[in-house]
């Protein structure tokens, strides 16, 4: 019994310790940061997060609806329950009961962008079963700094309480503490009681090809089991990241393809190669019906700075994001 107490003891301080290795606030200049986020918070692909709340789950195990980790001998490690508030892009405070804080502390750098740029989505009229896609890892942006840029397709619940995002991550400079490529690929579950989970990373390069899929067999009623699982592959290498997890829902709203990037200040931070194309995108019903895609161009970063010719395509199967 004390061997199984120290050996979880042990797993917590890993988990906590490969999240120090995502790119921390403090490496970011004061001008390109919300400056009500803690120093020693990390960027994760929703947001920035006290490393203590996320969680890194190795290859094939299982996340659980109570936010504990099966490993694949079956053991149990529980972490800690997030405590602490996460912060979005902007700089909002988000309590770890989901509650919002005040907009008015949040402080946003008028000398960068941080947030979503651009996305095609839509929410589907029924529960979604499967979303794949593929696209290509593009250039190296030409400069590089401490900004965070992030690509991925992915499934959420449409305006429900507890909320979850499930995303195959393409991500440029997302670990610069681990030691690992600038392009990395990871799998995502956030943003469950205020924690998140995610499992990799795996090095890529640009040129190669890359293929994210997520499954869920949940239904509204059926989320107490291990029942999705989110997986990003390169293709080219053969490298892939996977883990199961609960969605804590039904998973209606559908992204074909999302840009997201922190602490940009010129064009030159994001890709060179100017656009990316997720092609040959599936979504699937629970049943397994193909369904079609009436996506929604959504620019968000609008007319905010800095002005990259951002743009979007799409088609049935394909979501084209120009920037």
């Amino acid at each position: 019994m004390i061997a199984a107490v120290s050996l979880v003891g042990m797993a917590t301080a890993v988990q906590a310790a490969d999240a120090v290795n995502l790119t921390s606030v403090s490496t970011l200049s004061p001008n390109f940061r919300p400056q009500n986020v803690p120093l020693d918070y990390v960027i994760t692909p929703n947001g920035y997060f006290a490393a203590s709340c996320v969680h890194a789950v190795n290859q094939g195990e299982k996340v659980h609806n109570d936010g504990s980790i099966e490993a694949l001998d079956g053991s149990i490690r529980k972490p800690a329950a997030c405590t602490l508030p996460h912060f979005t892009q902007s700089g909002v405070r988000i309590e770890a009961n989901g509650r919002i804080g005040n907009p008015l502390s949040s402080r946003k750098p008028a000398s960068s962008y941080s947030g979503w740029l651009l996305t095609a989505d839509y929410v589907s009229s029924s529960n979604v079963g499967t979303i794949s896609a593929n696209w290509v890892v593009p250039s190296n942006p030409s400069s590089t700094t401490n900004q965070v840029d992030y690509f991925f397709p992915g499934l959420e619940q449409n305006d429900s309480s507890p909320d979850s995002i499930l995303q195959p991550v393409l991500g440029y400079n997302a670990f610069s503490g681990s030691g690992v490529s600038a392009w990395t690929l990871s799998s995502w579950n956030c943003c469950y009681a205020g924690s998140t989970y995610y499992s990799g990373p795996v090095n890529t390069a640009a040129g190669h090809q890359i293929y994210g899929i997520v499954t869920a067999t949940c239904t509204s009623t059926s989320t107490s089991s291990t029942c999705a699982t989110i997986t990003t592959k390169d293709q080219t290498s053969g490298a892939s990241t996977t883990f199961t997890t609960s969605p804590y829902g039904a998973l209606t709203w559908v992204f074909g393809g999302t840009l997201e990037a922190y602490n940009i200040s010129s064009c030159s931070l994001l890709p060179a190669s100017g656009s990316v194309s997720y092609t040959s995108i599936v979504v699937k019903n629970m049943s397994g019906t193909t369904l079609s895609n009436p996506w929604s161009a959504d620019n968000i970063i609008g007319s905010s700075g800095p002005a990259c010719g951002y743009g979007i395509s799409t088609t049935n199967s394909s979501v084209t994001l120009d920037y």
